[in-house]
């Protein structure tokens, strides 16, 4: 003879007119009946199902061991299964409870299919009936689907849940169940946990409260996630900008940043320039090295010499190799300007003279020689105009050329101290030198 105990809680009937002042409902819960599962196994699932009716906060579930002795007590014995309506009722009478719940839970294929009914025992009728298919293992269906067939059962709520940014996981009471957006369907009042996920976003962890038998809108907002960044490299000191306009500061430092790609360059007097690209697409912290190679202040200077300013443009002087360029075609426009004058003096000097040498008569001649003195005047003042140009011109190119040598840079120093900051916080800030 097979003893049923109370099996599977029962999730009963409650009626949806019980309110939270109404005392609850007594229920007594046989164990299922077994239909190609063993018998172990339907013990497992009718104690879940007790469990769960339990969590329903809705009924109160009378113990298996209580209802063994109970029956004992009443020298009652199951000699087959009581699934039907009057074995509920005749049991649910002697255990004096207002509920009895029972059923079947079978198997086909991967398929498991459990049945279960509520009896009003003072009237003898079934009161919900309930037939719940479940696809997947036995301990998907002790996990979950036994709380579907509870939920079934008793007043329930369903929730839209949406995120932003969408396509985050969804997960329920710590139960993967969909994707944003995605419904929730046949949810039990009270209090739920709801955690959502997506990569480069902070995880939303909060709990939901449904409190009333109606369709509930969550929507999340999602906070971006940053991760810590280090950029290192050769030389100490170097400056860090990010994306051409972000600076960051300099080799070595520390940044945060959320989900992306980031163009990192990092630059120094008399350095070659360097870059590098870091993907940011998954949580764990990043490193990026960049080293610099030195530039020759050989190069500055021969730079310097075919064309003023280039040497320290070369060195990463940008504002004096500009000051030179500018002097340096200042001082040649003046020299070009200098020998065009000189040219155009020379010029009349060499006609006013070939005037004078072909005067017909003393007066003539005494004439184009005062002419030629003149033009002779003009040419020597144009000739110092152009010597003063010339010595110009190549003082620019002399100098630029030996502040190409002179001026190139140094090695930068970094001197790194902890300052407070307005709060009175500590911060660490860097103070770059160059050494000439």
């Amino acid at each position: 003879m097979t003893k049923y105990r109370i099996l599977i809680p029962v999730l009963l009937l409650l009626l949806p007119a019980l309110s939270r002042g109404q005392e609850k409902t007594a229920v007594a819960v046989l164990q299922f009946e077994p239909r190609n599962i063993s018998q172990a196994e339907a013990v497992i699932l009718s104690d879940r199902l007790r469990a769960e009716l339990v969590n329903t906060r809705h009924f109160n579930v009378l113990e298996r061991e209580q209802m063994d002795k109970i029956l004992r007590e009443q020298k009652f014995q199951l000699t087959g299964a009581c699934s039907d309506a009057s074995c509920l009722v005749q049991v649910g009478q002697l255990m004096a409870v207002s509920k009895m719940m029972g059923g079947t839970i079978s198997k086909i294929g991967n398929t498991y299919t459990v049945q279960a009914r509520v009896i009003d025992v003072e009237k003898g009728v079934i009161e919900t009936e309930v037939s719940q298919d479940f696809t997947g293992t036995i301990e998907d269906l002790q996990q979950w689907g036994m709380k579907k067939v509870v939920w079934k059962m008793v007043p329930s709520a369903s929730l839209f849940v949406s995120s932003i940014p969408g396509d985050a996981e969804i997960y329920w009471d710590l139960r993967k169940v969909g994707r944003t957006d995605f419904k929730i369907e046949n949810e039990g009042l009270g209090s739920h946990r709801l955690i959502i996920k997506k990569p480069g976003y902070e995880d939303y962890d909060g709990t939901v409260e449904l409190k009333e038998v109606k369709d509930y809108d969550i929507k999340i907002r999602l906070t971006t996630k940053e991760y810590s960044v280090r950029v290192d490299g050769t030389p100490k000191g170097a400056q860090v900008v990010m994306n051409d306009t972000v600076k960051l500061g300099t080799i070595p430092c520390m940044t945060k940043l959320p989900f992306g790609t980031y163009n990192f360059k990092i630059k120094a007097k008399g350095y070659n320039q360097n870059a590098g690209l870091l993907t940011i697409d998954r949580d764990q912290n990043y490193s990026l090295n960049l080293n610099l190679k030195r530039k020759s202040r050989t190069r500055a200077a021969i730079s310097s010499l075919f064309l003023p300013g280039s040497g320290q443009r070369y060195s990463n002087r940008p504002v004096m190799g500009a000051f030179y360029l500018l002097t340096g075609i200042g001082s040649l426009s003046v020299t070009m300007v200098s020998i065009f004058k000189k040219v155009d003096a020379q010029k009349s000097y060499d006609d006013k003279w070939n005037d004078y040498l072909a005067a017909s008569n003393a007066v003539d001649a005494e004439a184009k020689y005062t002419e030629s003195s003149i033009a002779y005047n003009e040419l020597d003042a144009r000739d110092k105009d152009l010597k003063t140009a010339i010595t110009i011109a190549a003082s620019v190119w002399s100098l630029t050329f030996l502040d190409a040598i002179v001026f190139f840079p140094g090695k930068p120093k970094v001197q790194v101290a902890p300052v407070p900051d307005q709060t009175g916080a500590l911060k660490t800030t860097a103070t770059l030198t160059y050494s000439w």
